[in-house]
């Protein structure tokens, strides 16, 4: 675990907040979900971009914890909002270790890729 680059784990997981933010605000129209979906896409792409490019020793593990870090700032995310607005919508029990786990797998997915990008990778000679 101490080869793991937890800044780059906690950074990832903190900027996936982009998408729920700009949903909470209303960046995205109602009933689109392009928008959202586009959102997503365009995250996963710089999650394993950000893998890649920083050559991270353990892409699967450092991704799925990225998803972890997600969830959990997702779940916090949703209770801070309770304090804020009456309109905010509890997540059920279940509801919480799933989050966690959905995002953990989908950051193994993306770790998965990052791994087969940097094995391809050509090395560097000089």
């Amino acid at each position: 675990m101490r080869e793991l680059r937890w800044p780059v784990i906690v950074a990832l997981g903190a900027c996936g907040l982009v998408r729920p933010v700009l949903s909470i605000t209303g960046v995205f129209s109602p009933g689109q979900a392009w928008g959202p979906i586009l959102v997503t896409v365009l995250l996963a792409v710089l999650w394993v971009a950000v893998a890649v490019r920083l050559r991270v020793r353990r892409p699967v593990l450092t991704l799925t914890l990225a998803g972890v870090v997600y969830g959990l700032c997702a779940i916090l995310l949703n209770l801070v909002l309770h304090l804020f607005l009456d309109s905010a919508e509890w997540i059920p029990a279940p509801g919480y270790v799933a989050i966690v786990v959905w995002n953990a797998a989908l950051g193994a997915v993306l770790g998965l890729i990052a791994h087969g990008l940097l094995r391809r990778r050509p090395v560097s000679l000089g």
